[in-house]
């Protein structure tokens, strides 16, 4: 990425704690890059990042010998390459080349004057809530004013990638941070420093990694260690682990607000789902006492929620409620998210949710379509639920016992199958009404086989999955 502020030499090793092993004849450097396949100009810095399936070093040779004057690398590059070989190049070695990169983004981030910068996260909702929020902000202060991290890049390369985007037109910063790992919040706060931070809500994701709900907890609420005094920070009143934390308010200097159905800062009411031919809900918001009249195209209890903490952030940014709300009006869901794909002759309707799935989620997509088209045949064609870690197999029964309150079919695919089956079951639901299928022929077959007519029929499953490869084969 092109940078708009120029990084001397000094300037990186004291943000990186790197060391200098080689200097070249480019000290200063306006220009960040992790992609060896990518142009760079002969002001580069190249990071040398690794994962498990790739490793950044294996690149430095040939991208020195093409003009790149600098990289990050490990200790390790030095056992492995003679580095007197590079004329004229300079090598800084880090510990770790990743976590580097994340500070060195810090540091670019301390040369902007931003009004504000927000952080969200949660077990679900990031992407919607950043996308609304963004939506709202934009058409208070305009486009080019607000900067955001695209699509869901919003993990330890996602997060830098965005920030040495900035330019000295933005004036506020909209990140949505995620984890899988233990750390990760608490490191990519270290890089923001948000004065606005949310959670949206604390669900069952990642359990492979965080054992259960309150490490989950525990990961998202690091954030606010690296909160500065006097910051605002967005919690969901009706998680009943954000709830205690609201209640007590044990982080002093940080700024409580909260969003839920009752006893929160601003509440909600009078939902009317599917309320026009448009296809919009109407609901009420109350806010310091005053009523404000709402409506928003996507359909479902959890969507109130995230434009809630969304309508807050706004507010903190100095948007006015009435604003807000008008805005709100043209948002759009993300691709793969409730996304409506299409409405047939046969008076059913497509829904792809494929995007993600864990046990909050699907139980949200659950209630949507329950709430938003309750004479419609629900169709679920579900696929596994993934990194659950020991709870995979408990959390695959609960979901089929929440897929029997609402569907005439179940389609399903993955390895936690027999769970999801006996959940249902055991629930009391139709065995015949259950399908399970391998492939898209498979799928397909057995899908045709089905009444569709005036149904929803529902994509959801963890992106592994791949469920919106199928949705191509249901019959128009």
């Amino acid at each position: 990425m092109k940078l708009e502020f120029n990084l001397n030499l000094d300037d990186i090793l004291n943000a990186t704690g790197g060391k200098a092993v080689k200097l070249g004849t480019h000290l200063v450097f306006n220009e960040v890059f992790i992609d060896s396949r990518v142009l760079f100009s002969e002001n580069s810095i190249f990071f040398a990042l690794k994962g498990k399936n790739f490793n950044g070093e294996d690149f430095v040779d040939k991208l020195f010998k093409t003009g790149c004057p600098c990289a990050v690398v490990s200790w390790d590059f030095l056992e492995k390459n003679n580095i007197s070989e590079y004329a004229e190049k300079t090598i800084i070695t880090v510990e770790d080349t990743l976590y580097a990169y994340g500070l060195l983004a810090k540091k670019y981030l301390s040369l902007f004057n931003l009004q504000h910068k927000i952080a969200i996260t949660g077990s679900s909702g990031k992407t919607t809530v950043k996308e609304m929020l963004y939506v709202i902000l934009s058409k208070y202060f305009g486009e080019n004013c607000i900067l955001k991290n695209k699509y869901n890049y919003n993990n330890q390369v996602g997060i830098p990638n965005t920030i040495f985007e900035l330019n000295s037109g933005h004036k506020l910063l909209i990140l949505e941070i995620g984890t899988n790992k233990k750390g990760e919040i608490e490191k990519l706060s270290n890089i923001i420093n948000p004065d606005v931070g949310a959670i949206i809500n604390i669900g069952k994701s990642h359990l492979e990694e965080f054992i259960n709900l309150e490490g989950v907890l525990q990961e998202k609420y690091s954030m606010v260690s690296n909160m500065p005094s006097g910051s605002y920070f967005i919690i969901n009143a009706d998680d009943a682990l954000l709830a205690g934390r609201y209640k007590y308010k044990t982080d002093a200097g940080i700024n409580f607000i909260s969003f839920g159905a009752k006893n929160a800062d601003l509440t909600y009411k009078n939902i009317e789902f599917n309320a026009d031919a448009e296809g919009f809900m109407y609901f009420e918001l109350v806010y310091n006492g005053e009523i404000y009249k709402a409506k928003l195209k996507p359909n479902g209890l959890h969507f109130i929620y995230d434009f809630m903490c969304a309508m807050l952030a706004a507010n903190i940014c100095g948007v006015d409620f009435r604003s807000g709300i008008e805005a709100i009006e043209s948002f759009e869901l993300p691709k793969g998210r409730m996304e409506i794909i299409s409405e047939n002759s046969n008076n059913s309707i497509i829904i792809n949710d494929s995007y993600n799935s864990n046990p909050t989620s699907l139980k949200a997509a659950f209630n949507a379509i329950r709430d938003t088209y309750p004479d419609k045949k629900k169709i679920l064609v579900l696929g596994d639920m993934l990194e659950l870690g020991e709870s995979a197999e408990t959390e695959h029964f609960k979901a089929g016992e929440e897929a029997a309150k609402i569907a005439d079919y179940v389609f399903y695919t993955g390895n936690y199958s027999k769970f999801l089956t006996d959940g249902l079951i055991c629930s009391g639901f139709n065995p015949d009404k259950i399908i399970l299928f391998n492939n898209k022929k498979d799928f397909q077959e057995k899908l045709a086989a089905a009444d569709k007519t005036g149904s929803v029929i529902l994509f959801k499953g963890s992106r592994g999955m791949q469920l919106e490869n199928f949705i191509d084969l249901v019959e128009k």
